[in-house]
């Protein structure tokens, strides 16, 4: 059944007999779809970004991933890193070595400096500074179309998502 045909009485009938339980996991469905074309926006923006590194890129888009809030209210996209076995957010390097080079170059990061004053037998050396990685921000820059994606094309899925597990609960 199309969610066209249904107005706002039909809708409340509707939702009295679905579920609590059914009724957030058409919210989370929902929430997956929307959060779906988020991440391909902020998957554009990193591609056409300036931000280039020497070694396999195959592994930047896995690392812009969403997450959805598990009471149900709403989600968000992130680079931020998670190690582990699976890391999520880590770029493998020239030497094989896991990095989260996608969050440090989201917000970038502080200058960095050795130690002072190393001690190596009777050699002592001043500290020096090492760089620092300056901020991309691709995923701030693609923020405002995603709010605008995402507002637009909320509601349909939820009608969407609503509707196809009334059918599915046997209620359509």
């Amino acid at each position: 059944m199309n969610p066209d045909q249904y107005t706002g009485s039909e809708w409340q009938e509707l939702s009295k007999q679905l579920t609590t339980r059914q009724l957030k996991n058409a919210l989370r469905r929902a929430y997956r779809a929307e959060a779906k074309k988020a991440v391909e926006i902020a998957q554009q923006s990193l591609a056409s970004s300036p931000l280039k590194v020497k070694g396999d890129t195959a592994d930047w888009k896995k690392g812009i991933r969403s997450h959805i809030y598990s009471k149900g209210g709403g989600f968000l996209v992130t680079v931020k890193a998670r190690g582990g076995k699976r890391a999520k957010g880590m770029h493998t390097n020239r030497k094989g070595i896991m990095k989260p080079v996608l969050m440090w170059a989201e917000e970038g990061t502080a200058w960095r400096k050795t130690r002072s004053q190393s001690k190596f037998f009777v050699r002592k050396r001043k500290g020096h500074y090492t760089g620092r990685m300056r901020a991309y921000g691709f995923l701030k820059r693609s923020e405002e179309r995603m709010y605008r994606e995402v507002e637009s094309g909320l509601l349909p899925e939820v009608q969407k998502a609503v509707v196809k597990v009334a059918a599915k609960a046997g209620f359509v």
